[in-house]
């Protein structure tokens, strides 16, 4: 679920927003991935998985929340991994006190813009669509599937390109040098970030 998956055509002139984040992270992107153990780890790392990710997606979608619906067309109250993550847990075998007990991460970041809120958002939606390719492989390993803990790798169903060609209409607004600008600084601070907490859990390789 780190695998930033692109399967929409651009247009012809690439914008230079995409141009922009896909320079600015793809690094950071090859990295991140070859560390996330989805495809060798066993249930009991995949459940340890589920739980960082939600600790990390909780309280980054709290704060993305008021923004993101401020944004036209972004569709935010379906693009919301938070749910989906706290039914994988519940399928996994936590119960409502051991998810209530998930240490969260602390952000300091406050997405002032829409440009903040699609650069992080440039992060998030790769990696939904990204965790679709993840499906077969967990469930031919560990038997996992959207109703035994896998929900959140197929949270859009078959909406998931439809969703990520609504989300990148969405970032091409961001025009401005200085949108832009801030689209990018927030996408690679989701990034370090989200590996520092992984790091933090002690769930990478």
């Amino acid at each position: 679920m780190f695998r930033h998956t692109v399967v929409t055509a651009p247009p012809k002139s690439l914008p230079l927003i995409l141009s922009d984040l896909r320079t600015a992270t793809t690094r950071q992107h090859q990295v991140l991935e070859k560390r996330i153990p989805f495809l060798t780890t066993d249930l009991v790392g995949y459940t340890r998985l589920i739980e960082a990710y939600y600790g990390f997606y909780r309280p980054l979608e709290n704060l993305l929340f008021q923004r993101a619906m401020s944004i036209p067309d972004l569709d935010w109250l379906i693009r919301s991994k938070t749910p989906s993550l706290e039914a994988d847990l519940y399928a996994l075998g936590l119960d409502a006190a051991a998810i209530d007990a998930i240490p969260l991460r602390t952000f300091s970041f406050q997405p002032r813009s829409a440009a903040d809120v699609l650069g992080v958002l440039y992060v998030l939606e790769g990696a939904t669509l990204g965790g679709q390719s993840l499906r077969n492989g967990l469930y031919s390993r560990l038997g996992i599937d959207e109703r035994s803990g896998g929900r959140v790798l197929t949270v859009y169903g078959t909406a998931a390109v439809l969703l990520w060609r609504g989300f990148l209409a969405c970032l091409y607004e961001v025009c401005a040098p200085i949108e832009r600008a801030a689209s990018v600084v927030a996408a690679q601070s989701t990034f370090k970030a989200f590996e520092d907490w992984l790091e933090q859990r002690e769930v990478l390789l």
